[in-house]
């Protein structure tokens, strides 16, 4: 995690950098850094490649980036944060035009934003309050599910479109 600390310090971003991850950030950035390694370990020849994985690469690091706009969408302002979310279905859409497993790619690109928003993995609390904050934790992350839904939408609409407009171009 020392890697992504140190660049987002470097320019200045905030939620992972080296005083975030020390102070509860590492909730996401664990596992999430955890399946960019197990992934980017399909590149080397001891290891089977899992399909898709420079897209799921692609988009586990877009995730990261949006966890830390949406993470702090009270400062940036909700216009900036829901521009991220629409940047999200934009990117999910491109990447499930070529990717094999769309829909495991579009949980996967909002999954750090999924674990950083998820509070009762960091102490449990009492079982009385436990349905009521993840319930309020789940409610908070309805936009990013529903965007990356859409772009997993827009991107098999286009994937099927593409692979059928060269065969009625060829009819007429």
């Amino acid at each position: 995690m020392w890697p992504l600390g140190y660049a987002y310090a470097a320019l200045g971003w905030p939620t992972f950098h080296v005083w975030g991850l020390m102070h509860g950030t590492f909730v996401a950035a664990w596992p999430t850094l955890s399946i960019l390694a197990f992934l980017a370990l399909g590149y080397l020849p001891l290891f089977r490649r899992t399909d898709d994985t420079a897209l799921l690469i692609a988009g586990l690091v877009w995730g990261l980036l949006l966890a830390t706009g949406f993470n702090i969408r009270h400062a940036l302002g909700f216009a900036i944060a829901y521009g991220l979310l629409s940047a999200t279905t934009v990117v999910v859409a491109v990447l499930c035009i070529f990717a094999k497993h769309r829909l495991r790619l579009a949980f996967l690109v909002i999954s750090p934003l999924v674990f950083l928003n998820l509070d009762i993995l960091l102490a449990p609390p009492a079982l009385e309050q436990f349905l009521s904050r993840a319930i309020f934790d789940l409610k908070a992350l309805l936009p990013p599910v529903a965007f990356s839904l859409a772009g997993y939408v827009l991107g098999s609409l286009a994937r099927i479109a593409i692979k059928r407009w060269p065969r009625t171009a060829a009819l007429h």
